[in-house]
């Protein structure tokens, strides 16, 4: 009996050990994840962004909200090694990236990464602005330093090398997506982007207004393989040589999906390939260049290889960027019209990358094939839209103007994602009801919000516009038509 008790003493005891073993690990495992998921906020838990940096781990999140960062602390902001996000509160949302600032004060950059960071180190949903450095005027990334550069707008900054961002070293691997790089200039090269010996993949972005000396928009030198797709390139400008791109010796350039139009030089006016002695090679395919007989060049020893799918025809811009009477430069509005060449005449053979979008965070395919440049056109299917009332008195009481959606028969009323419902593509909806046998979808608008919009309305009637998009992504849209009568009578 003695001997009973003794095992059965033994089998509870060795079960209990293994008890605590597994509480001990869930334990490990709750608090690891827990540290994972530390998110530090931007000025309400932290007085500016590198002290948000210095106290993050590998896996934290610094979330900075909307207003203009200064000082010593929020510029030359380094990771030190670690896999971290640093982003505004909504990178998808231009109202907040262009609110989100990080003001350099012409001294020193945004950021800088050099202890090795990958992918994983990422900076979203910014505005870095009047940067000043040698290398790099907003972004500066060498050491084998490879972050992600994501839904970033980079404006107003300068250097020697690299006016927006400087890429250097071999292993030097940055993702460039989703981007907007407007009116940066460099003394020397690469008024947009520099890259010495890296490889960076720039993808998805609009490069314009840039200046420089030679590569107005990217300048690509010493061996690396840059990757430049689906971006549009345009009214970038090179006081000597290479508007838009100048690649130069032994750096083998892959351009793909591309739009470059508009760019002006006093030589080669969108693409130099240029060499001295080492053999330069620069692949491009599926490109819509602007007169590539005459604006793109390549000297002795230097190669273009012209894979299929290029062309040569206006792209059909809303508008393209163009200096003020005063000399500022006016960004333009880079999407495509219904006619423009470039639609659905990108690579057949693209292959969307997870979550990858166009410039607007829009499906990056829409039709049969991809479109050429940043932009991909979303072509809405439309919608029955009937608004009451009919007429809007500005001066009246009333709380909401009510709008009824009805998609055509082959679609689902209930597969509307409410959250993407725009009037006038900015005002949301203050509440939405669905009647599933009628297939129509009643939303309601704030009032003031409309009269707000309509304010000083002189012309009538009023055409209002409401769209949206189902939850497969198909884009809906459709527009009534209202009397405003003013708050004068």
């Amino acid at each position: 009996m003695f001997n009973e008790h003794l095992k059965l003493n033994r089998y509870w005891g060795d079960k209990m050990k293994r008890v605590k073993t597994t509480i001990i690990c869930l334990l490990a495992v709750v608090i690891t994840n827990s540290a994972v998921a530390a998110v530090r906020y931007v000025p309400d838990h932290y007085p500016n962004i590198q002290a948000a940096v210095n106290a993050c781990s590998n896996g934290d999140t610094v979330v900075v909200a909307p207003g203009i960062y200064t000082g010593s602390s929020n510029r030359d902001i380094t990771f030190n090694g670690k896999s971290i996000t640093v982003r505004s509160i909504d990178p998808t949302d231009p109202n907040v990236v262009n609110s989100t600032v990080i003001d350099c004060d012409a001294n020193d950059r945004g950021f800088v990464f050099e202890m090795g960071e990958n992918a994983d180190s990422t900076v979203s949903g910014l505005t870095i602005t009047n940067g000043y450095a040698f290398l790099g005027g907003a972004v500066y990334c060498y050491n084998n330093s490879s972050p992600s550069i994501i839904n970033c707008v980079i404006t107003g900054n300068s250097a020697v090398l690299g006016g927006a961002i400087m890429c250097a070293n071999n292993n030097t691997r940055p993702k460039i997506s989703n981007c907007k790089i407007i009116a940066n200039s460099a003394l020397f090269g690469g008024g947009g982007i520099y890259c010495n010996g890296a490889s960076p993949e720039i993808r998805n972005c609009v490069i314009t207004g840039n200046s420089s000396l030679y590569g107005g928009a990217i300048y690509s030198h010493n061996a690396g393989n840059p990757v430049i797709a689906n971006c549009t390139i345009s009214a970038n400008t090179a006081s000597n040589s290479a508007g838009a791109i100048y690649c130069y010796e032994s750096s083998n350039l892959t351009i793909n999906n591309c739009i470059l139009w508009g760019d002006t030089a006093g030589y080669a006016p969108e693409i130099l390939v240029g060499n001295s002695g080492t053999g330069t090679s620069i692949q491009i395919s599926y490109c819509d260049i602007e007169n590539p007989d005459e604006n793109v060049v390549y000297e002795p020893g230097g190669t273009i290889n012209w894979g299929e799918g290029n062309i040569d025809a206006n792209p059909q811009f809303t508008q393209m960027g163009y200096l003020s009477s005063d000399e500022s430069f006016i960004a333009g509005d880079y999407h495509l019209h219904e006619e423009s060449p470039c639609i659905d005449a990108g690579d057949p053979a693209f292959v969307t990358g997870p979550d990858e979008t166009d410039i607007d965070g829009e499906p990056r395919i829409s039709g049969a094939k991809i479109d050429m440049g940043a932009d991909e056109l979303v072509v809405a299917i439309p919608a029955e839209v009937k608004i009451t009332p009919k007429t809007l008195n500005l001066a009246s009481k009333g709380n909401w103007i009510t709008c009824v959606i009805r998609l055509p028969d082959d679609y689902d009323v209930a597969d509307v994602d409410p959250d993407t419902i725009k009037l006038n593509e900015e005002i949301s909806p203050v509440s939405r009801k669905i009647n599933q046998r009628a297939q129509t979808l009643l939303v309601k608008f704030d009032r003031s919000d409309i009269e707000q919009m309509l304010d000083g309305v002189t012309e009538n009637p009023v055409e209002l516009s409401v769209s949206g998009q189902l939850t497969d992504d198909t884009a809906f849209q459709g527009s009534d038509t209202i009397t405003v009568v003013s708050k004068g009578g």
